[in-house]
């Protein structure tokens, strides 16, 4: 039994039970509300275009090699699973970047390191983006013909070696800043892991060595 001498507060508490009653009713019948009618959906919608990113970047990806060393004519690649150019055979490899947006084109990457070329001061090149070029690093005015790519005008304040980018994935190219190791890293898991595993432990070796007492 309930005894109350405010009116206000009962009529309160009768309206917070009816409301509670007829959510019971609506939640048990399976009702969902508008609000979380169109959350429910939203989250859908994100769950298939997710799926759809996943099936799309899987589809594009090359299968997994059996071999751990890394192929190096483009009849390997391809048996490897890689797309080549038919202009000058280089792989196509998708980095992470292109595995999180796969709709942007992808280069080949003729080479997975440096093109180290001597460069002229105030003298104009042209970097070559797409990797299809033949005369490597630079444009040949062919293989960006048919393609997304634009070559890059390099013009040097200094005559010096210069390096460039080979894997056409370095996001401050056509410098070179050490993202083609990445890309051939990840090309080739198991030799990688076993180069760090190596560095790792010489080095431990001789940071003990160094601060043994």
């Amino acid at each position: 039994m309930i005894f109350c001498t405010d009116v206000h507060a009962l009529s309160q508490w009768l309206q917070q039970w009816s409301l509670h009653l007829w959510l019971r009713r609506y939640l048990s019948t399976g009702f969902v509300f508008p609000a979380l009618q169109g959350r429910e959906a939203t989250m859908s919608l994100m769950r298939v275009v997710t799926k759809g990113r996943v099936q799309l970047v899987a589809s594009r990806l090359p299968a997994t090699r059996s071999s751990a060393f890394m192929p190096s004519t483009p009849e390997e690649w391809e048996a490897a699973g890689y797309e080549t150019s038919k202009k000058n055979g280089a792989p196509k490899i998708y980095s992470m970047w292109n595995r999180w947006f796969p709709y942007e084109p992808v280069p080949f990457s003729p080479k997975l390191g440096p093109y180290i070329e001597y460069v002229e001061k105030d003298h104009v090149y042209y970097w070559c983006s797409c990797g299809e070029s033949v005369s490597q690093p630079w444009c040949d005015n062919v293989g960006c013909e048919g393609t997304k790519f634009k070559p890059v005008v390099v013009i040097p304040e200094h005559s010096r070696k210069q390096w460039f980018c080979g894997s056409k994935h370095s996001p401050t190219r056509p410098e070179f800043n050490g993202t083609c190791w990445s890309v051939w890293m990840d090309v080739n898991t198991i030799p990688a892991a076993g180069l760090l595993f190596g560095i790792s432990f010489v080095t431990g070796i001789l940071c003990t060595w160094i601060a043994h007492p």
